[in-house]
Formats: C-alpha cells, structure tokens, sequence
C-alpha cells in the first residue's frame, strides 16, 4: 500500500489574524493548506478542486458555518468538516456533528488540540485505506463467491479474514443462520497458504449421529454392518488443506471426544484400523448456537470448546449491516440473471426502501431467496414492491395507523426524522436507507425545519 498524500485542508474564518494563525499552525504541522474569508469563497474553492477537510467558524455571516457544512455534505459528502463554535456553545457542535460534520473544537483552543483533532482524521483516513487494501486483496485471492459489503461491520469483518488467513490457528465463527459463515470460511483459506490445498465443507446437523464418526474420521471395509469398502472421512480428504466443520454444536459426543483427541495430536484413526494416521489440516468451525450454554447445559464438552474456540470470529447480522443491502441486491440480480437470462436490471426506489427497512430474520440467505422469487415472477424490467412478500411490504408502516390517522406528510417526517436518528445523523447513510438522492433528503429537511 503506497503512503496517503497529506491532507488538504481549507480553513474558512471570517478573522483574519485567527485565520492566517490557524493555517500556519496546520502548514507546520505538515499539511497542505489554503484559506478564505467566506462560506461563499470556500463553496467557489470547494468547486474547482477536492479538499480533505475543511475547518470552518461557526459564527460567520451572511453564511454561517452551519450552512457551509449542510452544502459540504450535500455536494461533496466525502469532504470532512471540522467545526470551531464559541465557548459555552457546545450544543453547536454536537448539532454539527448530528449534520455530518467529523468533529467541533470550542473557541478559545490550545494549538496542539487543534492539531490532535486532525491527525484523528490522518488515523481515520490511514485506517480506512488499509482496510480497503485487505478486502482488495482478500477478493483477489478468493476462488469463492465474493463476500459482499462496505459497511463498517464488514470492513472489520474482512480485516479479521486477512489477519487470520496468515495464521494456522483455529477459528470459530457464531453468528445467526444466513449470515454467511461458510463464505467467511472459504474466505479464509482462499486467503491462506494453505489455498492450493482443499477446502472440505461438512454440516454437522446433516450427518446422522451414528455416521458421524465414520463421515469425519473414516472407516475399514468390515468394520462394521454396512461398511462394504475402505473409506476416507472428511479430515483425511482434507489434508494440506482446510476442513470447515458447520453447525459444530450438533456433533455427537463421541465424535466430539475423537476431534478433541485430533486437535491435541493431528492424527486420526478410521474405525476399523488400529494404526493412527497424521494428517495436516486446519480447522474451520461454526456455529448458530451459543457454545458457553451448551457446555454449561452438559451438551457440548469444555475441553472441546477452548480447542476451537481459539480465534472468536462473529458473522455480523443483516440488520447490522442494512447499508450494504442494494449492493447485495445488485450482485443477486447479475447472478440470478445471468443464470435464467433474465430482463429485470434493476429494484424499484420504493422497492429497495422495504427491503433496506426490513429486519431480515433470516439474514443473506432470505434476501436471497426474496430476489430470486421476484425475478421468477416479474414482467417488466424492474422489481417493484407487488413481487415483496407481505411481511416486507407491511414493514413501509411504520405507525400505528390503528389509532387516530395520521397525515402523509407527518409520516414521512417521522419516517425521516427516525432514521436519520438511526444513522447518527449521518445523511449520506440516511437518504441510502431511505431509497432517495441526498439532494432530496436535504430538500426535505429544509421543509421539515421549515415547518417546525
């Protein structure tokens, strides 16, 4: 990864002397900086080139900081915004920051404050950059399907999948059904050294308990009713490679005593055989359950446990993660598509916002499942709500319409007002989840302030 250029940062205060002493500060620090006397200037600046931050004042006129900053973030949304408020107006900079703005310092400031708050961005910056290298480089590796999203769960999810790759420690993934535990496993040994090796994928609820042994381990023609042939279990087929153990926690007690014994030694032994064999694998486990429970509950053993459970690794929900949505919508529509020759191209606005506001229960695999209906059913060339189910369609009401109605234009107001709550403020992720531009979200929240 190459070094980040310095930042560029605009400074826009309508006092001169604290103006030029603010730049020079940030000039010595190392920066790159310019400076103007006005909103209005900083808006023509803003025009002809791209700046990283701009610190603006607050109390200005005829613009106000608060106006710059709502046309930094609806123009250009990735520009960060730093705030100076007077002292005693800290409710200034939290409204700010609710509007989008990185973060807010109060009048009078020590230098090296200033400076403390701008290399939080410098981090901010370095670290997203090294985030997106990993994830480059996790799907540049991966013979899989791709793991879909950019939202902040799944960036530190991806980050985690690099890091452990490079590691031969066993790894436990929770998370809830649906959310792609399999892909994660996949992920990570497309990722590994171990990726020219194979992948060995196994659902321990499938397998009935009294084949489990058999399955994992192997058995010897004869060794018992039914065992015509010699045959390989799963950890055998997987050596130089990887074995990926799903829904770990419906593993039969006695399978469980025979991986315990393999993590401690690496050797198995097929039933039947009296000579243990080593085999070079590394483990993969999985689970919906929650593992401290069924230790506590007597159905898993503790041992066993704290064997896989050696690097924790959580599979984020859905509902964590709602602003990747219309990415994994997009990518099911190429690939279903692409399979059936379908026409649809693309998911209505108002189609994508019930699907952006549903809670997901079954996580990626029920969007998946959702997409792939619609697009047996649909005519034209876009999914529109009529092809939802119900339960998603009904999630658009998000009042109590049983009690006194309520006008169309207080239910959008509410609707806009609760997620941009949801969102922390953040609009660009408000108006994404809401299914509309951020020009039309801004203009909104103009009528809405207009009309409080």
């Amino acid at each position: 990864m190459g070094k980040l250029s310095p930042l560029e940062i605009l400074v826009v205060e309508d006092n001169e002397s604290v103006r030029r002493a603010v730049a020079r500060l940030l000039l010595r620090s190392g920066y790159s900086v310019q400076d103007v006397a006005s909103g209005a200037e900083a808006l023509s600046r803003l025009s002809k080139r791209y700046y990283d931050l701009v610190i603006t004042d607050y109390k200005m006129s005829p613009m106000d900081g608060m106006q710059l900053l709502s046309e930094i973030k609806k123009r250009w949304p990735a520009t960060e915004v730093l705030m100076i408020t007077a002292f005693g107006s800290i409710s200034k900079g939290v409204e700010a920051i609710k509007r989008g703005a990185f973060d807010y310092i109060t009048k009078p400031f020590e230098n090296q404050d200033l400076v403390s708050r701008v290399e939080r961005l410098v981090e901010k910056r370095t670290e997203q950059e090294q985030r997106r290298e990993l994830i480059r480089e996790v799907r540049k590796h991966s013979e899989f399907d791709p793991i879909i999203g950019q939202s902040e769960p799944m960036l530190k999810l991806m980050a985690t999948v690099a890091r452990v790759a490079q590691t031969e420690s066993t790894v436990l993934i929770s998370g809830e059904s649906g959310t792609g535990k399999e892909l994660i496993a996949q992920a990570i040994h497309a990722h590994s050294p171990r990726k020219n090796g194979p992948f060995v994928a196994v659902n321990c609820g499938a397998i009935p308990e009294t084949l489990q042994e058999s399955e994992f381990f192997g058995h010897l023609k004869g060794a018992f009713t039914g065992a015509y042939t010699n045959h390989k279990g799963m950890f055998e087929v997987g050596d130089k490679g990887t074995v990926f153990l799903d829904e770990i926690g419906e593993m039969s007690p006695s399978a469980q005593v025979k991986l315990l014994r393999f993590l401690q030694n690496n050797e198995i032994r097929r039933i039947g055989d009296s000579m243990p064999k080593r085999v070079d694998v590394r483990l993969i486990a999985a689970t919906n359950k929650d593992l401290r429970q069924e230790v506590a509950e007597g159905r898993f053993r503790e041992d066993l446990f704290y064997r896989i459970n050696v690097v924790p690794v959580t599979a984020p929900t859905l509902r964590e993660r709602k602003e990747d949505i219309p990415l994994l919508v997009e990518h099911f529509l190429k690939r279903f598509g692409e399979i059936n020759g379908n026409r649809v191209r693309k998911v209505s606005r108002r189609a994508m916002s019930m699907l952006v506001n549903y809670d997901w229960p079954g996580n990626v695999r029920e969007l998946e499942n959702v997409v792939q209906r619609a697009l047996a059913f649909a005519d034209g060339e876009e999914i529109t709500p009529d092809l939802l189910p119900p339960e998603i369609r009904e999630k658009e009401v998000v009042k109590n319409l049983t009690q006194e109605p309520a006008k169309l234009a207080e239910i959008e107001r509410d609707v806009i007002l609760e997620t941009l709550k949801s969102m922390n403020g953040n609009r660009r992720k408000t108006a994404e989840k809401l299914g509309i531009s951020k020009v039309t979200l801004w203009r909104k929240l103009k009528e809405i302030e207009r009309g409080r």
